[in-house]
């Protein structure tokens, strides 16, 4: 991933394309040397060169779209899901996993047989990832960001009872200040709002 990770993140999965995305092309150019090959010597004549500007432009084709394949990924961490494309110069969506609300997955026959298929991320309040086809182990991917979003749930509420838990003893050091009434340092001589002296302890 090209994207910069964030302090204290991790990548739990990344998942792209299907090779099926971009197999046809190979296909295609194995067809059309077979073609060559086989093509009688008085027809290569007349259009064996254009046989071969065809092989080559379906062969740089293939090249940059394998190219791109590699580059086109979509990753899950424990905070965010990345979207992230482009072979020369970086796209990258992402969305929080607390803003996510349900992933959505669609798969044909061939898919659940090759194992890919179609995801749908939807967001609430604003604008979610793209809806992308064809990519590789998508329930694993939904699993992935459910898992982590579940994670992220349980931190937040162990911070919070780890808060809970502090609190009465940070209010057992404070108190009032009898100018201005603020909450202030048990241990203060100084009220920091009004910054009038307080008066010794009795």
């Amino acid at each position: 991933m090209r994207t910069k990770l964030r302090e204290s993140e991790t990548i739990v999965m990344v998942t792209k394309r299907h090779p099926v995305t971009i197999i046809w092309l190979y296909a295609t150019t194995i067809a059309l040397l077979v073609l060559r090959l086989w093509l009688p010597t008085t027809s290569l004549r007349s259009v064996g060169p254009y046989v071969w500007y065809i092989i080559i432009a379906v062969v740089l084709v293939s090249i940059v779209k394998t190219w791109s394949r590699e580059r086109d990924i979509w990753v899950v961490t424990d905070q965010r899901v990345v979207d992230e494309a482009g072979i020369f110069t970086i796209r990258s969506m992402e969305c929080p996993l607390d803003k996510i609300t349900n992933v959505m997955i669609a798969q044909s026959v061939p898919g659940r047989i090759l194992g890919y298929g179609k995801i749908q991320i939807q967001t609430a309040g604003e604008a979610g990832l793209n809806e992308v086809v064809k990519v590789m182990r998508p329930r694993l991917f939904r699993n992935a960001i459910f898992e982590q979003q579940e994670r992220s749930r349980e931190r937040m509420m162990q911070r919070r009872a780890e808060m809970e838990a502090q609190q009465p003893a940070e209010e057992e050091d404070m108190k009032e200040c009898p100018f201005c009434a603020e909450k202030i340092r048990a241990k203060a001589v100084i009220c920091r709002f009004c910054n009038r002296e307080l008066p010794p302890k009795q």
